[in-house]
């Protein structure tokens, strides 16, 4: 299984990649709580974030200060505007939707396995 995990982390492409991998790794979120997810419900000092889930329930996750290290990397190489914490790289920039992000997890050789 930690193979498994690091060969994933080795697979990343870009920076979206590898933050998304992360935070989807260590907080077990759903992709439909981190398609929801804006940088402004990311709390850097405790490593946290509030979630949407399910039935418009709320909840509290934590991620690794690994994980924060490379959100902070992908959010520093933006340059929009946009409140979601993953977007797209087209233009004009926007949130991903659930099927760009689960196609970016299996969009490396080895996500799909």
């Amino acid at each position: 299984m930690e193979e498994d995990v690091i060969h994933l982390k080795i697979s990343c492409q870009t920076l979206r990649e590898r933050g998304l991998l992360e935070f989807l790794y260590c907080t077990g979120c759903r992709i439909g709580e981190v398609e929801k997810l804006n940088i402004e419900d990311l709390n850097w000092e405790n490593c946290s974030a509030i979630v949407n889930g399910k039935g418009a329930k709320q909840r509290e996750v934590y991620f690794t200060t690994e994980c924060k290290v490379w959100l902070k990397k992908y959010l520093d190489s933006r340059e929009d505007s946009c409140k979601a914490l993953f977007v797209t790289d087209t233009n004009p920039v926007k949130r991903m939707a659930i099927p760009t992000l689960r196609w970016k997890c299996r969009g490396t050789r080895t996500w799909s396995h």
